[in-house]
């Protein structure tokens, strides 16, 4: 069974992943079909990047049923720790996000 920092770590590096695959094999497939490749990398990245964070999560309705069950039966415990694996995954996801838009020289470091 995982501890609550290893479900932290894992949720962060599952996001960081699923968005910088995406985005990287949709870079591959953009030069495959002629369409500039970061560009097209930056727009999967704000397409997906929801999607990195729920397929971090496990799914939506486990997240939604452990909120339901903190909010209205008052176990704020893991009200908390759900709240802190949703900031784990979204930290991940933005990572991955600004790492793609760095790359493509949108941004400025």
């Amino acid at each position: 069974m995982l501890t609550f920092y290893q479900n932290v770590v894992y949720n962060f590096f599952i996001s960081l992943g699923v968005l910088l695959g995406g985005c990287l094999l949709g870079g591959v497939a953009a030069t495959l079909n002629g369409q500039p490749p970061l560009k097209t990398m930056v727009e999967l990245c704000e397409r997906i990047k929801i999607w990195a964070i729920v397929v971090a999560l496990g799914g939506t309705f486990p997240s939604f049923k452990v909120l339901e069950t903190g909010i209205f039966n008052g176990e704020i415990r893991s009200l908390v720790k759900q709240l802190i694996y949703v900031l784990s995954a979204l930290l991940g996801a933005h990572i991955a996000y600004k790492l793609i838009y760095y790359l493509e020289g949108s941004g400025k470091l």
